[in-house]
C-alpha cells in the first residue's frame, strides 16, 4: 500500500471517528433534552395538583420516575427548577401571538378567549398561577425569578404593542390596557371556585372585552401578510 492510501486511510478514519463521536454527543443531547421536558412536565403536573407549596422535590421525582440525583443534575435545587419551569411556560403559554387572523379589523373578545384557554383552561396556565402567587412570600423564589419575570413582561408588552394600537396614538396606554387583561385572566383561576358555571365565565370574558375594545384597535402594517405570525 502507497504512503498516499495509507493516508487517505487515516483520513477517512478519523472523519468515521469524529462522525461516531458528533452522534454520540447528538444523542446525548437528545436524552438530556428529554430528561429535562419530563421533569419540567412533572413539575406542572404537581403544581396543578398540590399547588407550589406543596410542589416538593420527592413529589417531583415521583410524577416523573427518576432518581433523586437525576433530578438534581438537571436541577439542583427547586428554585432553579422553578426558573426553568416559568421560562417553559411562558414560552409555551404567552409567545405565540395572539389569534385574530384579519388585521382589518378588531376582535378582542377573541383575543380574550384565547389568552383564557390558555391562562384559566390548561394545567400550564393553572400552574404558572400557583408560581406566581407563589413569588409574593417566597422571597427566595422571588429573588430567583423575578428578574426574568420582568424580562418576560417587556417581551410581551412589545409583541401587544406590535398588534394593537391606541386611538390616541399612545403605546404606554396598549401595554397598561394588556397588563389589565392578563390580571383580569389571572383573576379568574381565583374566582372559579366561587363561580363554576363556566358560562358565568364566559359572559364576564365578554363584557370585560367590551370594557377595553374601545381603547384597542388593530395596528396596520403594511406589505405584511394578513395573517399573523405563529
Amino acid at each position: 500500500m502507497s504512503s498516499q492510501i495509507k493516508l487517505n486511510s487515516v483520513a477517512n478514519n478519523a472523519r468515521a471517528g469524529d462522525a461516531a463521536d458528533a452522534d454520540e454527543v447528538g444523542v446525548r443531547q437528545r436524552q438530556s433534552d428529554e430528561a429535562r421536558r419530563v421533569l419540567l412536565e412533572s413539575t406542572i403536573t404537581c403544581l396543578d395538583k398540590f399547588g407550589y407549596a406543596d410542589t416538593s422535590i420527592a413529589r417531583i421525582q415521583a410524577q416523573a420516575n427518576v432518581s433523586r440525583g437525576a433530578l438534581t443534575h438537571h436541577f439542583p435545587s427547586k428554585e432553579l427548577l422553578m426558573v426553568a419551569t416559568i421560562d417553559y411556560l411562558l414560552e409555551s403559554l404567552l409567545r405565540p401571538s395572539l389569534p385574530s387572523k384579519k388585521l382589518s379589523q378588531t376582535d378582542i373578545i377573541a383575543d380574550l378567549r384565547w389568552l383564557a384557554r390558555n391562562m384559566t383552561g390548561t394545567s400550564k396556565g393553572r400552574a404558572l398561577s400557583e408560581v406566581l402567587m407563589a413569588t409574593r412570600t417566597d422571597k427566595k423564589l422571588q429573588a430567583r425569578v423575578g428578574s426574568r419575570l420582568r424580562d418576560w413582561n417587556a417581551m410581551l408588552d412589545d409583541a401587544v404593542v406590535g398588534f394593537y394600537a391606541s386611538p390616541h396614538g399612545d403605546d404606554d396606554d396598549v401595554r397598561q390596557i394588556w397588563m389589565i387583561a392578563r390580571t383580569f385572566m389571572r383573576g379568574l383561576i381565583l374566582q372559579q371556585p366561587f363561580t363554576p358555571d363556566p358560562n358565568e365565565i364566559d359572559r364576564a370574558i365578554n363584557r370585560f372585552g367590551r370594557l377595553i375594545a374601545p381603547y384597542l384597535e388593530t395596528r396596520q402594517r403594511t406589505g405584511e401578510s394578513h395573517d399573523k405570525p405563529v
